[in-house]
């Protein structure tokens, strides 16, 4: 009977890895017959031209082109007029029966990923951190496909159906704005030496086109206007230079007088896994307050929806007084510490060293005014965002800038959009990405990986001075060598007040009498 338990408890064993072996071999035969991993990595960009039969009956052109590393264009149309879908490598946009703009949140993130993946066909999904399992079987087109779930590193899953006897992609799923989009590829003929279907049926909620390719073209000329945001606007735009250092003295500005509020914050912490599926929820509220530049003090008031025990209560009053007398002592010693950077800077001086020169000291801060005064802004437009007319402008690092600090060195690695309340000169909302991975002590302290990203907002607050109030973490790292983690953060920021070093005395009073 032992024996018996042992071989299925080894058969069991056997078939859990060889489950978990299955998706790479379907990637593997599937690169294969689609013509080999040399010929697909000779396809710098492809042209995908035809026509489209609508829910309407109605015949219209439909248009697919994708270049490496990152570019995708997609147009259908529909009775109420284009259905275009669109990244260029900085930000994705969308024109249907919504009008035109650029898309945010989710579904910027799922277009980067979707253009990634379309460029790459799946030459390069574990480098690209990607995870994949095998997830059964279905019928398609009447055949057998084994399925493959995929969940990219900035959480996008797509499912993916290959035909089990030709090892050809049939089928694929993915989110799309509330819902999925379904893609069926079929009509599978040579153009080269790499096999390229010439009959989609794309589904998205209730829309669906019969897609018959007419032209298909490997490395045919694509500009960088193709994948562009359209460039329509009727109103002029205004003097572009003198906007932006209008909005990063006003965001200067902010960061300074954010430092006279406290306000609350609601942070809610969730942790993945590399499938994306939920591992951790927590909940924490807290009270801020600054007590000067660079130091922040945060005060536990509740956690997972709950008010703290008088206990937790007096733990956490004891951890801001500790912060409060750190701070006193700092600012006790400023005198001794300026002297001390007055000696340096003769030194220095004396020396005949260029004191703006790179610096390795860092505070470890990172402003919005650092997006502003390190990135360069391109492709501006207008736009409706919160109902506000705004102008919306991608970012990429700087050419030529040589980072002074680790903070300056993590700009350099970001690249995103932001969007610019005309007006009021200043910054709505931006979104920013890792386009590299980014490494502490080359790596073996901490590296974040490329795709990790950041949202932030700012409002008008009161009718008097725009704050933040909310921000949005999402990023995949290692640390000390150890496996990887994914944590997506939300902040929400409320209830500003006006704040002095002054209140520190009523902070200082405790809550209740120790027992």
């Amino acid at each position: 009977m032992n024996r018996v338990l042992s071989f299925l408890a080894l058969a069991a064993a056997c078939a859990a890895s060889a489950g978990a072996q299955s998706a790479d071999s379907i990637i593997k035969d599937h690169i294969k017959a689609a013509g080999g991993e040399k010929a697909l990595k000779a396809i710098t960009s492809v042209r995908y031209a035809g026509t489209a039969t609508a829910a309407d009956g109605q015949v219209r052109p439909f248009l697919w082109f994708a270049r490496k590393p990152d570019r995708l264009y997609i147009e259908l149309h529909a009775a109420a007029g284009p259905v275009i879908d669109a990244s260029n490598g900085r930000s994705a946009w969308r024109e249907d029966a919504g009008g035109l703009r650029t898309v945010t949140g989710n579904e910027q993130t799922r277009a980067r990923a979707t253009a990634l993946f379309r460029n790459d066909r799946l030459l390069n999904w574990k480098k690209d951190k990607v995870r994949a399992g095998f997830a059964g079987t279905e019928t398609i087109h009447g055949r057998r496909a084994n399925v493959v779930e995929m969940t990219s590193h900035t959480g996008v899953q797509r499912k993916l159906c290959f035909d089990a006897e030709t090892r050809l992609l049939v089928k694929e799923q993915q989110p799309y704005e509330d819902g999925l989009e379904e893609i069926l590829y079929a009509d599978y003929r040579a153009v080269g030496r790499v096999q390229e279907p010439h009959r989609l049926t794309i589904r998205r909620g209730d829309a669906s086109w019969d897609v018959t390719l007419t032209d298909v073209a490997h490395n045919p000329v694509l500009a960088d206007e193709v994948f562009d945001f359209p460039k329509r606007a009727a109103v002029p735009l205004p003097d572009v230079p003198a906007l932006l250092k209008e909005v990063e003295k006003n965001q200067e500005t902010i960061e300074k007088i954010r430092e006279n509020y406290t306000y609350t914050l609601e942070e809610t912490n969730l942790e993945v896994d590399g499938k994306g599926r939920l591992k951790e929820k927590s909940e924490k509220t807290y009270e801020v307050f600054h007590l000067g530049p660079g130091w922040t003090v945060r005060k536990l008031i509740g956690k997972d929806g709950r008010k703290l025990t008088p206990s937790e209560e007096r733990k956490e009053q004891k951890e801001v007084l500790e912060i409060i007398e750190k701070y006193e002592k700092w600012k006790k010693d400023e005198p001794k510490r300026m002297a001390e950077a007055e000696k340096k800077s003769a030194k220095r001086a004396a020396q005949g060293k260029d004191q703006g020169q790179n610096s390795d000291e860092d505070d470890g801060r990172l402003t919005l005014a650092d997006f502003m005064r390190l990135s360069l802004l391109t492709n501006p437009r207008r736009e409706r965002f919160r109902g506000e007319e705004v102008l919306v402008f991608e970012f990429s690092p700087r050419p030529g800038l040589k980072p002074k600090n680790r903070s300056e060195s993590l700009v350099q690695k970001l690249g995103g959009i932001v969007w610019i309340d005309e007006k009021a000169r200043q910054v709505a909302r931006l979104e920013a990405r890792m386009l590299d991975n980014f490494r502490l002590a080359g790596g073996l302290l901490a590296s974040l990986h490329r795709g990790s990203a950041v949202v932030f907002e700012q409002e008008m607050v009161r009718g008097e001075l725009w704050l933040p109030r909310y921000a949005e973490i999402n990023f995949s790292a290692r640390f000390l060598l150890l496996a990887g983690f994914k944590i997506n953060q939300v902040q929400r920021f409320s209830d500003y007040k006006r704040f002095n070093v002054e209140s520190i005395s009523e902070i200082k009073a405790p809550a209740q009498p120790p027992l």
